[in-house]
């Protein structure tokens, strides 16, 4: 197994070839839960980089074994808190959400733990998700106060039905691996102690087939479900709101809060 480190010699990401066709990228950042910092960002990008050059047929996106979180989303230090949009399009995550939808090949969630915040927004990306019992997904803005934007609800909308989605966006409650298997965002449910076996079984079928029409599909579904387009009146008004919301008293709340370990007083100022 291949890794991918920090200055610091942190282990964030590692990588395995399974075979020739299956390549393997698992976070490895138990101490700060896996969250989607820049390093295990680019981690994850350059893994990307790799298994595309060595032309593999799927990549399975997973968390170290027997982990409890599989990501906690954004790392909410690298968050700005004067004025800027904190979530441009060439940031490190909107670069690894392109990166996902559009690499040639599928890219299959093995989830275990609970998923949070921008974690979430990327396992929603994938191409499919495989989920462990012990499964949780979670979309908290509303919880941050952080202005989420257009492309990330794009992906929620090509998974879930809109009811579902606006109740997990506007509680920021958990979804349970029970409902969102009901729901249609697992593709499998499965036992923890199962989830590795059940996966490889599923990633041995999908790269024994034809390699050159897996590709075709992929690229066809991810055409035909892009969110529509928005008329630049829409466009300019959905930005204002954004940006009223990131320039608010109650984003700087809600960061604060997150890190006092308290629950936010939003005042809507």
């Amino acid at each position: 197994m291949d890794s991918i480190t920090e200055p610091n010699n942190v282990r964030l990401v590692e990588t395995e070839l399974r075979g020739v066709d299956i390549g393997i990228i698992a976070m490895n950042n138990p101490h700060q839960a896996n969250c989607l910092s820049s390093e295990l960002v680019s981690g994850i990008l350059a893994a990307l980089d790799d298994f595309e050059e060595k032309a593999v047929r799927l990549v399975i996106l997973r968390a170290y074994p027997n982990a409890k979180v599989w990501s906690a989303g954004h790392n909410m230090r690298e968050i700005p808190l004067d004025g800027q949009d904190p979530l441009t399009w060439n940031i490190p995550f909107e670069r690894l959400l392109h990166r996902v939808r559009k690499f040639p090949v599928p890219v299959i969630a093995m989830i275990e733990g609970s998923v949070w915040g921008g974690a979430c927004d990327l396992a929603m990306t994938c191409d499919m998700v495989i989920g462990a019992t012990s499964a949780s997904f979670a979309i908290t803005p509303a919880k941050i106060g952080l202005a989420y934007d257009a492309a990330g609800l794009t992906h929620f909308l090509g998974v879930l039905p809109l009811h579902v989605i606006k109740g997990m966006l506007f509680s920021a409650e958990p979804l349970s691996a029970e409902d969102a298997m009901k729901f249609g965002l697992l593709n499998r449910l499965v036992e923890p102690q199962d989830l590795e076996k059940v996966m490889f079984q599923i990633a041995d079928t999908i790269a024994s087939r034809a390699p050159k029409v897996i590709r075709l599909l992929k690229a066809q579904l991810r055409k035909l479900t892009d969110g529509p387009a928005l008329n630049p009146d829409d466009f300019e008004e959905i930005q204002q709101l954004r940006r009223e919301a990131y320039r608010s008293k109650d984003f700087s709340e809600g960061v604060n809060a997150f890190f006092e370990r308290r629950v936010p007083k939003f005042q809507d100022t």
